[in-house]
């Protein structure tokens, strides 16, 4: 079978079906469905009580800095504003046991808002 689109409404009523007492075979032929994708539902439906899993909750990257860190590198160049990405890159390793990319560090602290300009205001 081809991948389709199959509504919440089509899945519940062939799980009704199911229910009922009505054959399989006689489901998946009445609803253009597969034997695989009515288990599946079934699983679904046993697990979360619903014939569509719930979004999940882990949405986009995760934080490698969280905002602790951000301040705490804040205030790092608050202590000295000639420090370069890499030697930050080595203190995170050495006191927080993070291991990051210049550049990825870079993107999380424009991110922030915590540009170089800003970072050496902070020093004066």
């Amino acid at each position: 079978m081809v991948n389709r689109r199959i509504s919440k409404d089509l899945k519940e009523c062939a799980l009704r079906l199911w229910n009922h007492g009505w054959d399989l075979e006689d489901i998946c032929e009445a609803l253009s469905v597969s034997r695989s994708s009515c288990y599946r539902w079934r699983e679904i439906f046993e697990e979360f009580g619903a014939v569509k899993r719930p979004p999940s909750p882990l949405v986009g990257r995760t934080r490698i800095l969280t905002r602790a860190l951000l301040t705490a590198v804040e205030g790092l160049y608050a202590q000295d504003s000639n420090l370069y990405l890499d030697e930050v890159c080595i203190w995170l390793v050495i006191e927080h046991n993070i291991t990051i990319d210049p550049s990825t560090l870079l993107r999380n602290l424009e991110a922030a808002g915590l540009t170089r300009k800003m970072l050496q205001k902070l020093h004066q």
